[in-house]
């Protein structure tokens, strides 16, 4: 597939998949590692935990209607990593929320790439892995978070007895 075929399929307004916003985050991860792809930068992997973390923050968005990055009982993406006890050396968020389209994906993925600081996290090489949580309200708002982490290097010495 061509560059420009690549891109355009990244930002195509895509027919809805239904309303599993499961499959949807991981719809946003593709997309985001084929726009990272594009730019030399490689491939992250999927990472449940921060799935999870990033999904019980789109839950907390949906909840409690915080604006920003800072939850205000549960702190900065950094607190929030430390209490669910994962690991990292780099770390960053994207968030995105959009009412009135079946389909958040698309939309997130252009805003994202449209805006300076949410394109950096995107294409920063030392994040290694991220996961993504997507969330509907009532009111038919959808809440995306994209965690993004450069993984702690494991110590390569190793005790012998």
């Amino acid at each position: 597939m061509t560059r420009r075929a690549l891109l355009q399929s990244a930002f195509a307004v895509a027919a809805p998949v239904g309303s599993d916003l499961s499959a949807d985050a991981r719809r946003i991860f593709e997309r985001i590692n084929e726009l990272r792809t594009l730019r030399l930068a490689p491939a992250m992997r999927w990472s449940a935990a921060l799935a999870e973390c990033a999904r019980e923050q789109s839950e907390r968005k949906r909840m409690l209607r915080f604006p920003g990055h800072e939850d205000p009982e549960r702190g900065g993406i950094a607190e929030r990593l430390n209490a669910a006890q994962i690991g990292w050396t780099k770390c960053a968020e994207n968030l995105f929320s959009v009412r009135g389209w079946d389909d958040p994906v698309n939309f997130a993925v252009v805003f994202w790439w449209y805006s300076a600081g949410h394109q950096a996290n995107i294409l920063d090489p030392v994040f290694t892995q991220t996961g993504v949580g997507v969330t509907e309200g009532a009111d038919g708002t959808y809440f995306v978070t994209q965690i993004f982490v450069e993984a702690p290097r494991q110590n390569s010495l190793k005790l012998v007895r």
